[in-house]
């Protein structure tokens, strides 16, 4: 009776001539390639086990065969593998990319060389042959080129800004619809001439064009309103970022530029201005009652967006701001006894967590698409993910009777991923679930580990997806609903933010429902190389922020002084910090914060980023460079997410981003001032 051994076929029976060569032992044991060697004629004459992997064939079954087994019918009618040892005959060697052909008929991506093996006088004795297959590279190259590809799209239509790029030394090298809109010129007209063109003469003698650059370069970016030139030669008046762009390795690759013309809105306020200036004292009434005519009128004007995205993004920030404004005009006629004033609270409360939510959600795909979406891992407990986010999405499963359930297999460990991240898809993933199941119904997060894997599923009993829409769930600004009749609400970004995440770990998702009614069953699967055991700290859910009030007498005896632009948010900032009890004094200008501080230091300075004349940056640079001032702290105030590592190299002691919790405004001025905590 033949031994367990006898199965497998020996070394020799697949061809190799051993006599105890170590080396032939070694390439039999290599599995990530196909190595193998070829007659003159092209005869396979031996079969490591990475071509067995590889191409699917055990030894005996290809052995004796020509190595056209492996190419397609297009190869063989081309004479491709007889013109592949012709070359190698010839120069030596060969390499090729393309698809072959495996045993079961699937085709993969390959990269092959063959190399001619020669007697001593020169004549060929035989072919070596590498393959490897790249079909996984291929097809990431593939998502990352239609990705690409969807970006330029994007922007190449957008109509209402203009969008283009720059190099390192200025000149444009892009040009979207909105700038041939804008500006008047036409690609071939403009590709190629430096952006100053666009530029006063007065502008281009101070050698603005220049220093803006030159600040983009310093600080990241550079924001400006002013007249610009259009090819005409009319004036507009326009409101300019320009943004530095890096490589991965911190070399300067251009600037990107994005215009938008503001001209009826500064004639708006230049006629305001006038307005106000002469009848201060009998029209101020009337002038609050016209800006918020105009502000009315320009929203009417956006709601009129034909593309399908923005109409939806319209409707979703238009729903909790019926909420806000309703709730906020009503409250000067309540008293803080009355009921419904805490109920008015609490409704302006959620509605703007709820838009802060939905700029963060679009904020994630902008830094997705343009590859700024930076990872922080660390090892966490899977169990104690799930859970964290199980518990934010709790209430608003109960709140529509929901069971919502875990079925967590034995021994899940720890995974060393970005925990915010992956807590962010969970989250997102049992959101939708809880949104399209109805009533009473279930739904149930699984998750499983294999030697291989980690896998995660989110399973309803909910609406469904029609088959046809399968293959479009993940993808952005992508939903199965009409926007204008649509019962759910939402950007359509979720979905495709989780995809974008789970890929960036080297992970999957998929999608399968049986239709409508049918519910649906959604599989985060991330690879081995991601799953580590050990310790993992605690995971903090993503839910709703809990009411901190502010202490009264928090900053008692601080001495703050305030400049931001924002009318709005500057009297926010000032409120809160004298009811924790600061003195603060107010500024809309870096010019009137400069002659206050010739007068008196306070005990600290909040300044905003983005202001006309003098940013936040020169701000804090020219305050540190004044004797008595070097020490002064200030901290930053923004709606820019990207610029911390900016503000941080500026000067300023901390950096917080705009919209801010009253608390943790305060909280902030505490640390900035070392306050005892």
């Amino acid at each position: 009776m033949p031994s367990a051994s006898d199965s497998t076929p020996s070394l020799e029976a697949r061809g190799l001539i051993l006599e105890g060569d170590e080396f032939a032992l070694l390439i039999d044991a290599v599995e990530d390639y196909a190595i193998f060697l070829l007659s003159p004629e092209g005869i396979i004459r031996s079969w490591n086990r990475g071509a067995t992997r590889t191409m699917g064939y055990q030894a005996p079954e290809v052995i004796g065969r020509h190595f056209s087994v492996f190419y397609s019918a297009e190869d063989l009618e081309n004479r491709k593998p007889d013109r592949e040892l012709e070359v190698a005959g010839r120069t030596g060697r060969i390499e090729d990319e393309g698809w072959r052909i495996r045993k079961d008929g699937t085709r993969f991506w390959a990269n092959t060389i063959i190399t001619a093996l020669r007697e001593k006088d020169g004549s060929v004795r035989a072919f070596a042959k590498v393959t490897r297959d790249l079909s996984e590279r291929r097809a990431a190259e593939e998502r990352l080129r239609q990705s690409e590809e969807m970006f330029r799209l994007l922007v190449q239509s957008v109509q209402e800004y203009a969008i283009f790029l720059l190099d390192p030394t200025g000149h444009i090298t892009t040009w979207n619809a909105g700038a041939r809109r804008i500006k008047g010129y036409e690609p071939e007209e403009i590709i190629g001439k430096h952006f100053s063109t666009f530029y006063g003469e007065e502008d281009l003698r101070s050698g603005k064009p220049e220093r803006e650059l030159k600040i983009a370069r310093e600080v990241g970016m550079v924001e400006d309103e002013g007249w610009r030139i259009r090819k005409d030669g009319t004036r507009f008046w326009a409101n300019v970022v320009i943004t530095a762009v890096y490589d991965a390795t911190g070399q300067l690759r251009g600037f990107t530029k994005v215009t938008r013309d503001m001209t009826e809105r500064k004639h708006a306020e230049e006629t305001q201005r006038a307005l106000y200036e002469q009848r201060e004292a009998r029209l101020l009434a009337e002038e609050e009652r016209r800006r918020s005519d105009e502000s009315s009128r320009v929203a009417q004007e956006a709601n009129r967006a034909k593309d399908e995205f923005l109409m939806t993004l319209s409707h979703e920030l238009r729903t909790p701001m019926t909420a806000i404004l309703g709730w906020a005009r009503l409250l000067p006629t309540l008293t803080a006894d009355d009921a419904m004033f805490h109920e008015a609270v609490a409704a302006i409360g959620r509605g703007a967590q709820l838009q802060a939510r939905l700029i963060d959600d679009v904020l994630d795909v902008s830094r997705i698409v343009s590859g700024k979406l930076r990872l922080t891992t660390e090892s966490i407990d899977v169990a104690r993910l799930i859970a964290a986010a199980v518990e934010a999405v709790q209430p608003s499963a109960d709140a529509k009777y929901i069971t919502l359930s875990t079925d967590l297999g034995p021994a899940l460990g720890s995974v060393i991923v970005d925990p915010t991240r992956i807590q962010q898809v969970i989250w997102n993933l049992l959101t939708n679930a809880v949104k399209f199941t109805p009533k009473y119904g279930v739904v149930q997060i699984q998750a499983r580990r294999t030697n291989s894997r980690l896998q995660i599923s989110v399973v309803d009993t909910g609406e469904g997806i029609e088959p046809s829409f399968l293959p479009h769930v993940f993808e952005p600004f992508r939903q199965a609903e009409n926007p204008s009749t649509r019962v759910h609400g939402g950007l359509g970004l979720g979905l495709s933010i989780v995809r974008y995440l789970v890929e960036a770990h080297g992970g999957t998702v998929a999608v399968e429902s049986r239709g409508r009614g049918a519910g649906a069953t959604f599989t985060v699967t991330l690879p081995i190389t991601s799953v580590a055991s050990g310790s993992a700290p605690e995971v903090r859910a993503r839910q709703e922020i809990p009411e901190r009030r502010v202490e009264p007498d928090r900053l008692q005896g601080l001495d703050i002084v305030i400049v931001d632009d924002d009318r709005e948010g500057r009297e926010v900032v000032r409120a809160t910090l004298r009811a924790a009890g600061a003195n603060v004094v107010a500024y809309d200008s870096a010019v009137q914060v400069m002659r206050e501080l010739e007068r008196h230091r306070p005990d600290l300075l909040i300044s905003d980023i983005a202001m006309p004349v003098m940013d936040g940056y020169a701000l804090a640079r020219a305050i540190h460079e004044k004797p008595g001032l070097e020490t002064l702290p200030i901290v930053a105030l923004t709606a820019f997410p990207a610029g911390r590592s900016a503000a941080e190299r500026s000067g300023f002691v901390d950096y917080l981003t705009k919209p801010i919790e009253p608390f943790d405004l305060v909280e902030a001025v505490a640390r900035a001032a070392k306050l005892p905590s």
